[in-house]
């Protein structure tokens, strides 16, 4: 775009106009640049709390064979229904 065709279109349209035009390209590049930068924090802390949501469910899987393992030893009767609960059961069946 030449010189004159750019003032022109001011001329045209007035100063204002193309004021409130460019301040509405700055706001929409503006608006870009965060969303792109929260999409990116976001993506993280998905990751992270992915990572945890295993790490707690190892460990519920690890505390469930440590109490069996301990009431095997002990010679007490091993709570299947909470084993079932753990697995998302309603009784002991695993099908």
């Amino acid at each position: 775009m030449d010189t004159r065709d750019f003032m022109t279109v001011l001329e045209t349209v007035g100063i204002p106009a193309a004021f409130a035009v460019a301040a509405g390209w700055m706001v929409y590049k503006l608006f870009n640049a965060l969303i792109s930068d929260v999409h990116k924090k976001l993506d993280t802390q998905h990751s992270m709390i992915v990572a945890l949501i295993d790490r707690v469910r190892q460990m519920d899987n690890d505390m469930i064979r440590i109490d069996s393992m301990v009431r095997t030893a002990l010679g007490v009767q091993i709570d299947v229904d909470r084993l079932a609960r753990a697995d998302g059961k309603k009784d002991q069946r695993k099908d």
